[in-house]
């Protein structure tokens, strides 16, 4: 009778652990499958290319279809050859449309952009102006170590002269006379150069302050700036299989171009890279020119390649 307790409870226990552990394989069923299903929809969108087109071109941007164009191709062709495959292919009629919509983001970027010039101009005027008004000054100077030297000889040819006058025979008046009238000139040779000296000072303490006010000027642009709101230039939907981007602003042709070539790798399901250099990275910054190797790496590991 013991026995049989015994083999009913180990019935039992068994009975429990078996059910508690295929009730965890049936929880974790769904999740398993919603993975497969992502990963299987992640690598069909790298199986067949990609068709763009330009769509909607909002006139405001002032851009032509045909430069949009350009700027998709040149943003596909660099997905194309990393992989030495056609992942994007345009199409006029089928391809996704890539849309241009203006709102305040293209406004505050223009307006980014022309601060970005207007200081650019200023720090190329300050430099060639600090830079010739240095070169200046050093002349000066080495102007000014002369006179002093000249002026000291003229000093010291004049206590001798005085020296000789005091102790002169009379006939060495002559002699003495000629000799004073070559002080007299260097005198007043001297006394022009110091005139001269002193007027490229007076003009470069000019030149200084112009340089301080344009400075300031140029210090004031960024004053009266207004804090740049990081916001989102370019839009990538994708439903199933179904694709649609947006761009919201740009400030060049170049960074047109990079910002489709960040949409396009979200068209094939690559999310943002933490590299500042990659292309995928969340926000557009200059050390972004092409594809990066960490941009290839996440491509290839989404798509199987």
């Amino acid at each position: 009778m013991l026995a049989r307790l015994v083999f009913l409870a180990l019935l039992l226990v068994g009975s429990y652990l078996l059910l508690s552990a295929l009730a965890g394989v049936t929880r974790s069923s769904p999740q398993v499958l919603q993975q497969r299903a992502e990963r299987a929809l992640a690598q069909q969108l790298c199986q067949t290319p990609i068709l763009w087109r330009i769509g909607q071109l909002d006139p405001a941007f002032a851009l032509t279809a045909e430069q949009a164009e350009q700027a998709a191709h040149n943003a596909a062709t660099q997905w194309n050859r990393a992989f030495e495959q056609e992942l994007f292919r345009h199409d006029s009629v089928n391809g996704f449309s890539i849309n241009f919509q203006y709102d305040e983001r293209q406004q505050n970027m223009l307006q980014q952009a022309l601060l970005e010039r207007n200081l650019a101009r200023y720090d190329t005027n300050i430099e060639q102006r600090a830079s010739t008004l240095n070169q200046q000054s050093e002349q000066l100077r080495l102007q000014q170590r002369e006179f002093e030297q000249q002026n000291q000889k003229l000093a010291a040819d004049i206590a001798v002269f005085q020296q000789q006058a005091t102790n002169a025979r009379e006939r060495d008046v002559a002699g003495l006379q000629q000799q004073q009238q070559r002080l007299q000139q260097r005198q007043q040779q001297l006394q022009q150069q110091a005139e001269r000296l002193n007027e490229q000072q007076a003009q470069l303490q000019r030149e200084n302050h112009y340089l301080n006010e344009t400075v300031a000027d140029r210090n004031a642009l960024l004053a009266d700036q207004q804090p740049l709101r990081v916001s989102e230039v370019g839009l990538m939907e994708v439903t199933n299989t179904q694709r649609r981007m947006t761009i919201f602003a740009y400030s060049t042709m170049a960074a047109l171009q990079l910002t489709i070539t960040h949409e396009f790798g979200h068209a094939l399901g690559l999310g943002h890279t933490d590299s500042v250099n990659s292309v995928m990275h969340f926000a557009l910054n200059p050390q972004q020119q092409n594809l990066t190797a960490e941009d290839i790496a996440a491509l290839q590991q989404q798509c199987g390649f």
